[in-house]
């Protein structure tokens, strides 16, 4: 249950949304108070819950015999939600570009907090999509950012940006290599006994650094030259 409510939480909900919805699917149509026990929260904090998630569209309820019953909305809903959501925003997204385009990016240094932050940093090196990106990493890269690192390779893949990566040598990272050229990538490893504990990517005069420690996360880009 761990696994879904982390994606549901990456997808956008909180982690209290995500526990109450996936506690009212598993139960169909049931009081808050049993929702509440499933999902581990007290009945106060559910209630508001099931209300965001009513507002969201995600939870329905009905009474039957004078008592509130909830029913979560087909998982499908998740989806459409996000299509609503693109095509809201679609008409904007010219405008804004056309905004940042006259703002000139000046050498300096960004922080990002937490896997969110981590996130932001790789979606710029996609966002400025360079013909090729220099990376140095560990492979820890894969557990901190297991949902979310896959998908950002098919995008990279999507947008022709070609990866030049030195890695060390361990048994996953030997796996992947094999799908080298099918994913736009020579990896080289460094000597066995050699690790590395962050993730380094120069691209468009830039250079980001994410640490992978995880007593904390966090991540810079170092802007080289103004554009």
């Amino acid at each position: 249950m761990e696994k879904e409510i982390q994606e549901l939480v990456t997808y956008g909900l909180t982690d209290n949304e995500a526990r109450v919805y996936l506690a009212n699917l598993r139960c169909g149509s049931c009081k808050a108070q049993f929702i509440a026990k499933e999902a581990k929260l007290l009945r106060t904090t559910a209630y508001e819950v099931l209300k965001t998630l009513s507002e969201k569209g995600l939870i329905s309820s009905v009474i039957k015999s004078g008592v509130k019953y909830f029913e979560a909305a087909d998982p499908k809903k998740l989806i459409q939600i996000l299509e609503e959501k693109k095509n809201k925003i679609k008409p904007l997204i010219s405008e804004l570009a056309n905004i940042k385009e006259t703002v000139k990016e000046k050498p300096g240094i960004q922080v990002y907090q937490g896997k969110e932050g981590l996130q932001t940093i790789l979606d710029d090196i996609i966002n400025n999509k360079p013909k090729e990106i220099l990376t140095i990493s560990s492979a820890k890269i894969l557990q901190v950012l297991e949902f979310y690192f896959p998908n950002w390779i098919r995008r990279r893949v999507r947008n022709k940006i070609y990866a030049r990566v030195l890695q060390e040598k361990v048994k996953e990272l030997e796996e992947m290599k094999l799908k080298d050229k099918n994913h736009l990538r020579e990896i080289r490893f460094l000597s066995k006994n050699f690790t590395i504990k962050t993730h380094t990517q120069i691209y468009a005069s830039k250079v980001a650094i994410l640490t992978l420690s995880e007593e904390e996360l966090f991540g810079i880009i170092i802007v080289m030259v103004a554009r």
